[in-house]
């Protein structure tokens, strides 16, 4: 009879584990452990979920500026399907526009962790500058052709979509840490505020593309 045969194990493989090596695969699985631990996940606790070692998810992926780089482009489309649906039966501008605010509070919310880990990058790095730039991205579009309406300068469109991005991440993230589950109060508020200004300025003409005008993360 044959004896049987004794495979070495490879190297970076857990013993006893599901190998998860492929890139969409960890980046689900980082995803959801981010889910059931909190923003605060390490990347021991990511690749001891993924059933991984450190240097597999390192080399797969990348270090953790990497990882929430991938992430948040996930979930900035996520928002940005959230924010599309809510606005897009909307009778008039302010109401297009507050639906917007509503789909992207909802979107954060239903993804909290993830939401907070991808925001944790420190103002300045790269890694914040990309983020606010894809966030800011279909804003900078629209209020650039709705300022050209007005007789506004264009180029102004970047400080406007940047101010919003600012002011829903701020405001987001310090809404989901206090817990204050009072979206109705939340989205009312943020949008009579960023409206005041938006709504005279343009004389109601973003509203046409209301729902471009919130941000993805």
């Amino acid at each position: 009879m044959n004896e049987p045969t004794t495979q070495r194990r490879a190297r970076g493989r857990p013993r006893g584990g599901r190998v998860v090596a492929d890139r969409t695969q960890l980046l689900e699985a980082a995803a959801e452990v981010i889910r059931a631990q909190g923003p605060d996940a390490t990347m021991d606790d990511i690749a001891a979920g993924a059933t991984v070692t450190k240097p597999i998810l390192y080399r797969t992926i990348g270090d953790k500026s990497a990882l929430v780089s991938a992430l948040s482009e996930s979930l900035i489309d996520q928002i940005d399907r959230s924010v599309n649906t809510a606005s897009r039966s909307a009778s008039n501008p302010l109401e297009a526009f507050e639906a917007a605010i509503r789909g992207y509070v909802t979107a954060v919310d239903a993804d909290r962790n993830l939401f907070l880990f991808v925001n944790s990058a420190a103002p300045g790095t790269d890694q914040f500058r990309r983020l606010v730039d894809r966030s800011a991205a279909s804003m900078i579009s629209v209020f650039s052709a709705a300022r050209a309406n007005v007789d506004l300068d264009p180029d102004g469109a970047r400080t406007w979509a940047w101010a919003i991005v600012g002011a829903l991440q701020v405001v987001t993230t310090m809404w989901l840490r206090d817990d204050d589950g009072d979206i109705d109060a939340l989205v009312r508020d943020v949008s009579q505020l960023l409206w005041s200004g938006l709504g005279p300025t343009l004389g109601g003409r973003a509203g046409a593309s209301a729902r471009d005008l919130t941000p993805g993360a």
